[in-house]
């Protein structure tokens, strides 16, 4: 059964990246045993660029274990998940990933329900925090993106906490599948799949526009 095997909060600092550059951000986010979720995410958890992080639709980041390890591998460094968080993520979680996964997922972790909303368009700070240039490029084109949840019962949770999975009203729609919507380069062959994302009812809105976008270039 998968399991929680880390969690990570943090608060909008100012971080100084390898490359100079000064930002505000929460993404290095620090273990700990246990959170208390709210509707937006966790107690002494917060987002830096708030246009498009954080939200009801993007409360919580939750990453694989398997994940972690093979991004880690492909830009050539060792990090280690039991750490600071390199990619921001929340949750590091077993047996969960991107291939099973599926938006409108609802999952219970202790007294917590969380409904799996949207993969993680990954943006440019991820390449600084990892200090690969070709990291963003990476899980772009990998579909290495972790997943976003919204919260739908508010609790508290802890590392080592089994997830069980409670509904999948869209088995079509894992994570994978989505990234690969939005990152090919968009045909004919995929405007019934795209149609079929679209009208998907729990999938966030700010990745549907993107595959607005991939529609209206077919």
């Amino acid at each position: 059964m998968a399991e929680v095997l880390a969690l990570k909060i943090g608060l909008v600092e100012n971080v100084t990246f390898a490359d100079g550059t000064t930002l505000e951000s929460a993404i290095r986010k620090q273990p700990v045993d246990k959170i208390t979720v709210h509707e937006l995410g966790a107690e002494g958890n917060d987002v830096g660029l708030k246009a498009h992080h954080g939200g009801v639709d993007k409360a919580l980041f939750f990453m694989a274990e398997k994940t972690f390890e093979k991004l880690t591998a492909l830009i050539g460094k060792d990090f280690d998940w039991k750490n600071r968080a390199i990619y921001g993520e929340n949750f590091i979680v077993s047996e969960l990933d991107e291939t099973n996964v599926c938006v409108g997922d609802r999952y219970q972790i202790g007294d917590v329900i969380l409904e799996v909303s949207q993969p993680r368009k990954p943006c440019e700070r991820l390449s600084l925090n990892s200090e690969c240039a070709e990291t963003q490029k990476i899980v772009r084109e990998q579909g290495l993106t972790g997943w976003y949840v919204r919260v739908v019962q508010t609790s508290v949770c802890k590392k080592g906490d089994k997830i069980h999975r409670l509904q999948r009203p869209y088995p079509d729609l894992n994570i994978m599948h989505l990234n690969q919507l939005a990152a090919q380069k968009p045909t004919e062959a995929m405007r019934a799949e795209l149609e079929k994302a679209l009208a998907c009812e729990v999938l966030a809105e700010a990745f549907k526009r993107t595959l607005r976008n991939q529609l209206s270039r077919i």
